[in-house]
C-alpha cells in the first residue's frame, strides 16, 4: 500500500495496555514485513505508562500506516471490537502487543495464500507457544472447538465482511470472546474457513488473560461438561448445533 490513503488488504489490530515494555518488539515484526499493503490500529485503553510514546517513536517506520486510538475502553474485547469499527483492510488480523509475526515474509505468505482460496472467509495456521516453544494448532473443525479447544486469534485472518454477518466480539465473555466468535463462524455452513500450513506469530502465553478462564463461556462448552470419553449423545449435539447453526444474513445474523 504505497498511498495510504487507499484500502489496504490487511487492517492489523493491536488493543494495548501499559504495554511499553513490548509493544516495540510488536510493532517491528510489522515494520519488518516484506509485504507492505496493511494499515496498523493501534487501540490504546488510555495506558499510565509510555506506551503511547514508543509507538509514537514507531509510526515513523510504518510511513503513515499506523493510527492510535487512545480512549477508555471495557477491556480488549471492546478495543479489538472498535478496532474492526475503524478498519478499512479487507482483511482483519488481531496481534496482541506482547506478541509477534513469526517471520518477515508472514503477510506475503498469507496474502499468496488468500489469493489461491477466492472463497475463503477465515484463514487461519498455527503459533510458537513462548512457555514452551512449541507449535500449536492445526486443522479445526466444530467438534474440535466444542469439545477441545480454541484457535489462537494471533492465527486467524477474518474478511471484513465476516464482522458484519456473524457480528462483533460478545462483551458477555472477558477472557474467551473470540472462542465464541470462532464457534459462531465454523457453526455457519455458509462461511468457508481454511487452515494454512504455517506459523503466523509467537504468542505469549505465559501470562495476562492466556492464563485465566472464562466461567460465562465454561458453562457454555461441552469440553467443560464432561472431561475424559465423549459419549454419542455429544457428537449428536454437535451434528445439530451445525443443522441450528442461524442463517439469517451473510453469515449468520
Amino acid at each position: 500500500m504505497d498511498d495510504p490513503t487507499e484500502a489496504p488488504l490487511f487492517s492489523i489490530i493491536l488493543p494495548t495496555l501499559n504495554a511499553e515494555s513490548v509493544i516495540a518488539a510488536c510493532l517491528d515484526s510489522i515494520v519488518g514485513q516484506t509485504l507492505r499493503d496493511y494499515e496498523v490500529l493501534v487501540l490504546d485503553g488510555l495506558s499510565r505508562d509510555h506506551t503511547a510514546a514508543v509507538i509514537g517513536r514507531c509510526q515513523a517506520s510504518l510511513g503513515g500506516r499506523l493510527t492510535l486510538c487512545s480512549e477508555r475502553d471495557q477491556g480488549i474485547y471492546d478495543a479489538m471490537n472498535r478496532g474492526v469499527a475503524r478498519a478499512r483492510g479487507q482483511w482483519l488480523y488481531f496481534l496482541g502487543a506482547d506478541d509477534r509475526l513469526h517471520h518477515p515474509q508472514i503477510l506475503e505468505q498469507v496474502a499468496a495464500f488468500l489469493r489461491a482460496n477466492p472463497d475463503c472467509r477465515l484463514a487461519y495456521g498455527d503459533v510458537i507457544l513462548r512457555s514452551t516453544s512449541s507449535r500449536y494448532g492445526g486443522a479445526f473443525d466444530l467438534d474440535e472447538l466444542l469439545f477441545r479447544r480454541n484457535i489462537c486469534h494471533q492465527a486467524i485472518f477474518y474478511r471484513r465482511d465476516v464482522f458484519a454477518g456473524i457480528g462483533p466480539y460478545n462483551l458477555r465473555y472477558r477472557i474467551w470472546a473470540d472462542w465464541d466468535l470462532n464457534l459462531r463462524c465454523f457453526g455457519n455452513p455458509a462461511l468457508v474457513a481454511r487452515y494454512m500450513d504455517i506459523v503466523v506469530a509467537d504468542y505469549d502465553d505465559t501470562g495476562g488473560l492466556s492464563l485465566k478462564e472464562d466461567e460465562e463461556l465454561r458453562k457454555r462448552l461441552p469440553v467443560f461438561i464432561l472431561r475424559g470419553k465423549r459419549p454419542r449423545w455429544m457428537g449428536a449435539l454437535a451434528a445439530a448445533l451445525r443443522q441450528i447453526a442461524p442463517r439469517r444474513g451473510r453469515f449468520g445474523r
